[in-house]
């Protein structure tokens, strides 16, 4: 299930109406036995419902608690709302009831929690709870493939959060293997201001060959003067608007004091923020929260994206096997929370 929110407004009485089921879910009494501890299935942010039974003798708990949803696609990081726990009736005689206590579900993750989870200025974010696995993920998700790459579902390998992310495999005769999110409800960024941020890890050590991990256009004309192409190069990061003579490494020095800048060791999941501001104009990029200042600029012109793809374009090669996860995008810093 894919959750869509308006704007952030919502998260704040989504969590008062949480608050109150846990209230009065506690209160009520029976000795019936829990009600239904699941939770919300998929990206819906909703935590399952919980009825106690009725009681025979005297006063109890209600049912159990509901367990918290899974996670799923959250714009504006709503919380997600308690399963309402409603006591059994008071008992006509007897001792107190043996019903279990009864509160509210808690939140759920797709919209409250986890690296999804509400913040100011947040326009969407996905963490391919909700997808099935084996297949390419849902909308408002698309693929964009050049070769025989493929782009799936993974539920099996260690995800940055929960238990699935988002597979890519581009082989060494393969040009695009992309995920691309062009959706006018979310894309272009509204102020101007885009952050996008996004885990990644790969399977093998990064390459002195030039390939793209990002890439951020206009729909009606990608690849024109104000193109985003966020990269590898060298074995280290590196970024490009509109080609290569608008470009920067990790380590602008490198070619001096051959010395590799930050980038992505093998194996291991790493939480990659990019500022793209087309009004100012300004670039900037932190991995793991860290800002890397030789990637940062104000030079060039950006153009407002509404396309954005994140996966493997091979230019040197050779392929590549990646991993994403977690993909947000908003008008304000997101954070690697």
């Amino acid at each position: 299930m894919k959750t869509f929110a308006p704007s952030l407004r919502g998260a704040a009485t989504l969590a008062l109406v949480a608050g109150l089921a846990i209230l009065f879910g506690g209160a009520c009494a029976g000795n019936g036995g829990g009600g239904s501890p699941a939770g919300g299935s998929g990206g819906s942010p909703t935590g399952g419902s919980s009825t106690g039974g009725s009681g025979n003798g005297g006063s109890g708990t209600g049912g159990a608690a509901g367990a918290p949803g899974s996670g799923g696609r959250a714009t504006g990081g709503a919380v997600g709302t308690g399963g309402a726990a409603s006591g059994g009736a008071v008992g006509t005689g007897g001792g107190p009831g043996s019903g279990g206590s009864g509160q509210g579900g808690a939140a759920g993750s797709g919209g409250g929690s986890g690296h999804c989870g509400a913040r100011a200025g947040l326009l969407f974010c996905d963490d391919f709870e909700s997808d099935a696995a084996g297949v390419p993920p849902a909308t408002p998700w698309a693929t964009s493939i050049i070769g025989a790459g493929t782009v799936t579902i993974d539920g099996s390998d260690p995800a940055a959060s929960g238990t699935k992310s988002v597979h890519i495999q581009d082989g060494d005769s393969d040009y695009d293997t992309l995920l691309a999110l062009h959706d006018t409800t979310i894309l272009p960024s509204p102020t101007g201001r885009l952050y996008v941020r996004f885990y990644i890890r790969l399977a093998a050590a990064m390459t002195a060959g030039h390939n793209s991990f990002v890439l951020g256009d206009l729909f009606a004309s990608p690849g024109d003067a104000g193109s985003l192409r966020f990269s590898e190069d060298n074995q280290m990061f590196a970024e490009s608007i509109g080609g290569d003579a608008q470009g920067a490494m990790s380590n602008n020095n490198f070619y001096n004091d051959h010395q590799i800048g930050p980038g992505l060791t093998a194996g291991q999941w790493a939480c990659v923020e990019l500022l793209l501001d087309h009004v100012t104009p300004e670039i900037d990029v932190w991995l793991n929260g860290t800002e890397i200042p030789d990637l940062k600029s104000t030079a060039w012109a950006l153009d407002a994206y509404d396309d954005l793809r994140f996966g493997f374009e091979k230019y040197a090669g050779p392929g590549s096997e990646i991993w994403y996860d977690d993909i947000a995008l908003g008008t304000q810093p997101i954070g690697c929370d």
